[in-house]
């Protein structure tokens, strides 16, 4: 339940609407609430000089003017904000643009504006029906002035946030930090005590699996959000099941796909089960990063791809791609991947899951990256370099086979940038010599 509310979260926190709504609401509220507690308990009190003094017409004509100064002002951050999402999606991809957008500082400065609009909204909604000699609620105008005026200085801040935010190098730490957090939630620590189902997985899964097995079909399409796992474990154990998932997180999940096979142990298996379990996949029109590794993984190789493109030539931003995802692999190969069995009450294995091992996710961010730098010997340089670090900190069997498979595949492009760096043999030694430490 917890990992679904984390996912309904990070689809809602990544819209651009919802903090600025929050912001309304709560703007709303406290102007209305300031309102009402200065007419019970403040109507008849001698205010300051400093504080309005003029006629409820004289309020309506300040009111009107600070609304109108907020929608534009407002309307220039969202200009701003749509200028800096057309040049982060056309430099740096356009799957970047739900990060901007994601953004909780950018969220919180076009909340600002909205809820200034707001509370000036209601004010001159509460001073329309007022006469020109009643009562002016001087304090709740004081209060609202104070806030647009306030804006000025939070548009500055906005407009520098902005600009620094467009910059390829805050981009990338932005990711590799949405990175690092997956990890330390995905992960687990290398001294936490599980169990090793692996090791006795063999014994007690049924050995006629592949021959009794029952496919489950989807009858939807799009990519897998979330699966509860713990739910799909409790209901193989009440009705005897054994269920192995062949995918993972973040796969794009065809209609009429099997990618899911049950093997029941009584006639209880029925129809209703299949709905049952059906019900413990998200499936959406995007990826998210609640189960999935990868997510921010693809995101900084797409900065690197877009940097070594020809019509960006940016080897600077692809060298700062790879530093990022090689501090992010150091940080996983501290950790321990989940293991792919599951049990139950019982400690009994009911659920075999696909997961990303270290070589999964080795390959993920250093193989296309790879492959685009063919023809850019500084950038294949700084790639075995970083290589020859992770290969120090290398000591589970997945991470050493992750990365000799991408020293083998540098083993080859090598050979064909022999002849564009006179160093080119430095590099093949360090290559040899960081296949026979792996």
């Amino acid at each position: 339940m917890i990992s679904k509310l984390y996912n309904f979260w990070q689809i809602l926190r990544e819209n651009l609407w919802f903090t600025p709504a929050l912001f309304c609401i709560a703007y709303f509220f406290a102007t209305l609430g300031l309102y009402i507690m200065e007419r019970e308990y403040f109507s008849d009190a001698i205010l300051p000089q400093l504080f309005f003094s003029g006629s409820n017409d004289d309020a309506k004509s300040v009111i009107l003017a600070l609304q109108s100064s907020m929608i534009t002002m407002a309307t220039l951050a969202i200009s701003i904000t749509m200028v800096v999402l057309s040049l982060a999606a056309t430099q740096l991809g356009p799957r970047l643009i739900r990060s901007f957008m994601g953004d909780r500082k950018t969220q919180n400065y076009i909340g600002l504006f909205f809820g200034s609009i707001v509370a000036c909204f209601l004010l001159s909604s509460i001073l329309h029906d007022k006469n020109p000699e009643q009562w002016v609620p001087k304090v709740t105008l004081n209060f609202i002035f104070l806030m647009c005026f306030a804006n000025l200085f939070v548009l500055l801040a906005f407009v520098n946030h902005v600009a620094k935010s467009s910059i390829a190098d805050q981009v990338i730490l932005h990711v590799t930090n949405d990175l690092i957090c997956a990890l330390n939630r995905l992960t687990e620590s290398e001294d936490e005590n599980s169990e090793n189902v692996q090791e006795n997985k063999g014994d007690i899964w049924p050995k006629d699996f592949k021959r009794k097995r029952q496919r489950l079909y989807f009858n939807r399409f799009g990519y897998v959000q979330h699966i509860d796992y713990d739910h799909m474990v409790q209901i193989a154990e009440d009705h005897g099941l054994y269920i192995k998932i062949h995918f993972k997180a973040g796969h794009f999940l065809v209609e009429g796909e099997d990618g899911v096979h049950i093997y029941p142990t009584s006639e209880s298996y029925c129809e209703d089960i299949e709905k049952e379990i059906r019900k413990c996949f998200i499936l959406g029109n995007q990826r998210t990063p609640t189960q999935d590794i990868e997510y921010s993984i693809r995101h900084l190789v797409e900065i690197g791809l877009r940097a070594q493109s020809p019509g960006m030539d940016d080897n600077f931003t692809a060298i700062t791609v790879l530093d990022r995802l090689s501090s992010a692999l150091a940080i996983l190969f501290k950790k321990k991947i989940p293991s792919e069995y599951y049990v139950d009450s019982k400690n009994k294995v009911r659920l075999w899951a696909k997961h990303n091992d270290e070589a999964d996710l080795i390959f993920s961010a250093f193989d296309q990256m790879r492959q685009s730098a063919r023809d850019k010997p500084d950038i294949v340089a700084h790639l075995l370099k970083k290589l020859k670090i992770l290969c120090d900190l290398a000591h589970s069997k997945a991470q050493k086979n992750g990365l000799r498979r991408q020293l083998k595949e540098i083993e080859f492009d090598l050979s064909y940038i022999d002849k564009q760096v006179l160093d080119i043999e430095n590099l093949k030694s360090l290559c040899s010599e960081l296949l026979e430490q792996v």
